[in-house]
């Protein structure tokens, strides 16, 4: 019954979304073309009424190019040219003025509106303030009315600011709605990264521990029948041990243990007839850190087998107040730097995500691996 529910209404989250896409879909003039009509109407016709042909004209003339103000900033055009539709809008405010003697408490309001929009962000509140307190000056010294001046203030600088406002609101959630694409894109990149890298290890690692004791078996299988019956074991105990660790690799919660890839990586090293010398006991280590070294272990010691001809291999593991560091070496023949394949590449990954580092050095003499990992809180 429980596996057969279903959710039937959108999530909150789903609904927060849908609000996001919304206004970023939609930028563009709209909140500024709804104040058109709202502030254009009443004195447009009056002057209809009372035959005023010249300032309804004009008014009509100022509605037009208020349009081609608010929209001209959303085309892709330079900013000096939405700027420059911004003054000639001021202008035929201005002869309207001189035109009518009236029409401040909504001509000033459209042009405050028309500022917040077309004009560069930085600027725009300052002029939008500015055009606020000079036509409340110049309202009250026309009319003698401190209300009129005050409501005539009031009134450009909601529209203003509030123009402002909505216009920062939706470009703030574009970027948000921009970033969380990225954010997204990002995490499925490190999470295909993740199962690149424990894949390659896990398996090879696996592989090469199969192989080694089938060689094995084939070499005894004469010779020494309990040693065919215990490695043959041992092939058995590596598949099913593999197919858990591929598992919990795609479920993304792996996490290795050193001492237990210490204690593999020397049987598996003897299988393959090298000798192995391990630091015992492991030092303390924190649960990041000795996951890592054990990662590290297990790929470096998957080398030795695969690579590196060595009949020998130490380990040594390091901790104290400045962090821990660990060194695989054996006495192979080395490996030129065009030799280092993905193994490496990940293994200096993994160190890189721990703030730590991972040095390489082989000639011939053998191969050395260092890796080192600060302790928690003095990674800078």
């Amino acid at each position: 019954m429980t596996d057969q529910m279903t959710t039937t209404g959108p999530r909150a989250s789903e609904c927060d979304d849908w609000g996001a896409n919304w206004f970023a879909a939609r930028r563009g003039p709209w909140f500024a073309l709804i104040w058109l009509p709202v502030l254009i109407v009443a004195p447009l016709v009056s002057n209809i009424a009372s035959g005023n042909v010249t300032a309804t004209i004009t008014y009509v003339l100022i509605a037009a190019w208020y349009v081609v103000t608010v929209v001209v900033p959303y085309r892709g055009v330079p900013q000096w040219m939405s700027e420059l539709c911004v003054a000639v809008l001021t202008a035929l405010v201005v002869a309207q003025f001189v035109i009518s003697h009236d029409g401040q408490g909504f001509l000033y309001p459209l042009l405050a509106i028309a500022a917040a929009t077309a004009i560069r962000r930085r600027y725009a509140l300052g002029i939008v303030m500015g055009l606020s307190i000079s036509g409340s000056i110049a309202e009250g010294i026309a009319t003698w009315s401190l209300a009129n001046a005050l409501l005539f203030g009031f009134a450009s600088v909601v529209a203003g600011v509030s123009t402002y406002l909505i216009g920062a609101l939706v470009d703030i959630v574009a970027e948000l709605r921009s970033t969380r694409r990225r954010l997204a894109g990002l995490a499925v990149a490190e999470e295909r990264q993740r199962f690149s890298r424990d894949l390659h290890d896990l398996l090879g690692h696996t592989l090469s521990v199969i192989v080694v004791k089938a060689e094995a078996i084939r070499r005894f299988a004469a010779s020494d029948p309990d040693s065919v019956v215990n490695h043959a074991r041992g092939i058995e105990d590596v598949g099913r041990t593999a197919l858990a660790d591929v598992r919990q690799a795609v479920a993304g919660y792996r996490e290795l243990r050193l001492e237990h890839e210490l204690s593999g990586a020397t049987e598996a090293l003897e299988d393959a007839g090298v000798s192995m010398e391990a630091s015992r006991p492991v030092p303390a280590l924190s649960p990041q850190t000795d996951a890592l070294f054990a990662w590290v272990v297990r790929e470096a010691t998957t080398n030795v087998i695969r690579h590196s001809h060595a009949t020998h291999c130490t380990v040594r593991v390091m901790s104290g107040s400045e962090g821990a560091s660990m060194e695989i070496a054996d006495n192979g023949r080395g490996a030129v730097a065009a030799e280092w394949g993905s193994g490496i590449r990940g293994m200096r990954e993994r160190a890189a995500r721990a703030g730590g580092t991972l040095d390489v050095a082989s000639d011939a003499r053998g191969f050395t691996l260092t890796i080192a990992v600060p302790a928690e809180g003095s990674a800078s």
